[in-house]
């Protein structure tokens, strides 16, 4: 067991902070606590409806927060919106998209359990994993692009400290602000809406922003502030009514609590935007959709689930742009891959069918992306695949650049740990979501040199 490992048990990849139901303001206090505490690991919310409403810039006023990007410039708006789907665990793209003709892919994996003539063929050279036919009939319709290759040179391989670079879009620890939040943020300025950036369960720190607030709403459905929300969480409330209650901060200053006040009503205004955007229907009820026979319930978990919301706050009218949905499953196959991989992509694929029937007409504005903090190694430890380095990204949507992006990585050629070259960098993917989804330049979101990939049309 690894010392990352042992991290790993402490403290789960999706662990959310908890709300003292005491403790009022603590030094430093800023908007990520106040997020915490409003929306206890629920709802996580901060208005930006009113650039001068906006919570990051009230607490910064406060709390002496400083923010160091300013966008500018137009942006060339695509009209998409961006459904990015994390990975979490690091997925072993070669028992994803098989190099089926490869006798070295055989011998490395030949104790994986992939049963080769189950695969779905996309190519000469290419398959994809028995359990994804969902993205096989997308590649055929031109609707799929994988870009292999991704990462970044010098990967620590641990899952907190690449998924940081990854959630950040930068290998440097001190960037406060996430790639998707940046990139909204050029987009929409500091007048955004409130619901330019939504996150499905946790606050992702990709969709940390300089400029506006990032809402995460709750999957079960008990948005905060709404009687539903009062009755099941008091301690919570009790809790966020003692900030509004906090002290003055200093002579002549209006207090915290009076400061914070107008964005926590906007955040109310947020449980009624998104409960009028989906009908009032219960968020948390289980996704049932069926083929036109009204034969084959078609799902995907608790990413099926996830998406179904998603594509019901996408027809409802949301003016978000970029959602964040996280898979719910562990890619992490250290052990058992054989019997875990299958399911873990059946899921994935399985939940994008549900997520494409739903949407209906919709689809045509709907681009997805996935990522992972990275791949597995080339070898098979007996049970499964170590953490690795280079990974393999899917775009997929009717505006999807389809077919291979970038370069496949060598199974002949490793680097020094014997673990995958990098043949591409992950900010060059970033960046073509940035540009092709969002219209956002990637220099203004990567700064200078970063080339991005042409994979949205």
């Amino acid at each position: 067991m690894t010392a990352d490992d042992r991290i790993e048990r402490r403290r789960p990849r999706d662990a959310a902070p908890s709300a003292s139901p005491t403790a009022g303001p603590p030094p430093g206090w800023s908007r990520r606590g106040f997020l915490g505490l409003a929306g206890g690991g629920l709802l996580v919310g901060a208005a930006a409806a009113g650039g001068a409403l906006a919570v990051d810039r009230l607490l910064a006023a406060t709390a002496g927060d400083d923010v160091a990007y300013r966008p500018s410039g137009p942006v060339d708006d695509t009209g998409l919106i961006l459904v990015s789907i994390q990975l979490g665990g690091g997925l072993d793209f070669l028992d994803t998209v098989i190099p089926i003709r490869s006798t070295r892919y055989r011998d490395l994996r030949r104790s994986s359990g992939v049963d080769l003539e189950a695969t779905h063929a996309i190519d000469a050279d290419h398959a994809l994993h028995p359990s994804l036919p969902h993205l096989a009939e997308r590649w055929r319709a031109g609707e799929l692009a994988i870009v292999h290759g991704v990462g970044y040179a010098d990967s620590s391989l641990s899952h907190f400290v690449d998924t940081a670079i990854w959630e950040r879009g930068s290998v440097d620890p001190g960037e406060g602000t996430g790639w998707l939040g940046r990139s909204l943020d050029a987009y929409g300025g500091p007048d955004a809406d409130a619901l330019i950036g939504v996150s499905l369960g946790s606050l992702s720190p990709t969709m940390y922003g300089p400029d506006w607030n990032a809402v995460a709403l709750a999957e079960d459905g008990r948005l905060p502030w709404t009687p539903e929300f009062v009755d099941e969480h008091p301690e919570l409330v009790r809790a966020s009514g003692r900030l509004l209650d906090s002290a003055p901060t200093g002579a002549g200053q209006t207090s915290l609590a009076e400061r914070v006040r107008s964005g926590q009503a906007l955040v109310r205004d947020v449980a009624e935007t998104v409960g009028g955007a989906t009908d009032l229907r219960a968020l948390g009820r289980t996704v049932e959709l069926f083929d036109d026979e009204g034969e084959e319930e078609l799902g995907g978990g608790v990413l099926g689930h996830r998406l179904g919301v998603v594509a019901d706050l996408i027809a409802g009218g949301l003016p978000t742009r970029a959602y964040h949905v996280a898979h719910g499953g562990d890619f992490d196959t250290h052990g058992e891959q054989e019997a875990n991989l299958p399911s873990l992509l059946r899921s994935l694929d399985d939940g994008l069918r549900t997520f494409d029937r739903r949407l209906g007409p919709l689809r045509d504005r709907v681009v997805v992306a996935t990522w992972t903090e990275f791949g597995r190694r080339p070898d098979w430890n007996g049970s499964g695949t170590d953490h690795g380095t280079a990974g393999t990204q899917f775009v997929v949507g009717p505006r999807a650049v389809g077919g291979h992006h970038g370069t496949p990585v060598s199974l002949d050629r490793f680097d020094d740990d014997d673990n995958f070259l990098v043949t591409g960098d992950y900010r060059s993917y970033l960046g073509g979501l940035a540009e092709g989804a969002l219209g956002v330049e990637a220099g203004r979101v990567f700064g200078a040199g970063v080339e991005p990939m042409r994979l949205i049309t």
